[in-house]
This record gives C-alpha cells, sequence and structure tokens, in this order.
C-alpha cells in the first residue's frame, strides 16, 4: 500500500487559492425598485440609497423638487449638487435617515444648511392639499345651480 501524502500548508493555500480564482464572482445588481431609466433621469428622478436607523439599506428613486425630496418614510430631505454621487452614469444620494443631509463621503458635515429649504417645501405641499379639497366642492355647488336652473325652467318658475 502507498503511504497517503500530508500536503505542506503552503500546498494547501496554493490549491484554495487556485480554486477560489475558479469560481465566478458576482456584480452588484442594483435592486428593481431603486433602478431610474434615462426618461426619468431627465425628469429629476435620483437613485436614493436610504440607510435604516438600524443599519439596513434600501434602493428607491425619488424626484427632487427644489433642492428637497421626500423618502418612502415621509422624512424630508434636502441636497446640494456636491451631495450627489453618480453610479453607473445615474446619480445616486446615500441617505441616512436619521440626518436632514445626505452622506457625502468627500465633504464634512454641515446639518444647517437645509433647514429654510425644507420649511418652504412643507408649507407647499400643505396649500397644495387645501387646494385639491375644494375641487369637489365647486362641482357640487356648480351642480346644484345647474339643478335649481333645469328645475325652474320645466316648472314654469323664475
Amino acid at each position: 500500500m502507498e503511504e497517503k501524502k500530508q500536503l505542506s500548508m503552503k500546498e494547501k493555500l496554493d490549491a484554495l487559492v487556485e480554486e477560489s480564482e475558479k469560481r465566478k464572482k458576482k456584480k452588484f445588481r442594483m435592486p428593481r425598485r431603486g433602478r431610474i431609466s434615462r426618461s426619468k433621469m431627465r425628469k429629476g428622478y435620483t437613485i436614493i440609497m436610504r440607510i435604516d436607523d438600524n443599519g439596513n439599506v434600501d434602493f428607491e428613486k425619488q424626484k427632487i423638487i427644489d433642492s428637497t425630496y421626500r423618502l418612502s418614510t415621509k422624512e424630508y430631505h434636502v441636497a446640494k449638487k456636491d451631495d450627489i454621487l453618480s453610479y453607473k452614469g445615474k446619480p445616486l444620494i446615500i441617505q441616512p435617515v436619521k440626518k436632514i443631509n445626505p452622506y457625502n463621503p468627500l465633504d464634512g458635515r454641515n446639518e444647517t444648511y437645509g433647514q429654510k429649504y425644507i420649511m418652504a417645501r412643507m408649507l407647499g405641499d400643505v396649500i397644495r392639499m387645501k387646494g385639491a379639497g375644494a375641487k369637489p366642492l365647486l362641482w357640487i355647488i356648480g351642480l346644484g345651480i345647474v339643478g335649481y336652473i333645469l328645475y325652474s325652467v320645466f316648472t314654469g318658475g323664475i
């Protein structure tokens, strides 16, 4: 019988390196809910990498209006031009939920920058909601007036 040959540590390491080189490495794929098309990009949408309080990362696409955007968690945030990074030619913002401003590895912190922009956006959203509630009331009043005129014409009154 032949004796089993013991492999030295160097031979074992070389075998492991060869095996790992044979495996294909998976590339990162952006989740579907975070991808944006060129037409959305032209309309002002950007990819937001949202970092939750518990450390979970999620991707979403949001439109930037007046340097502000609203995440799906209902918080408003503000971004400067320098905070918008690029991922494969698409705009990307890294946004911790706790912070007002996005994380920018190239810049220091400045948390007071966006307060006035966020307040203006919040006031604008409140005003828009009031205007949307008045339209059904105007329709009801208009239909009431038309109904009264038709009733008085067909019954011979006025």
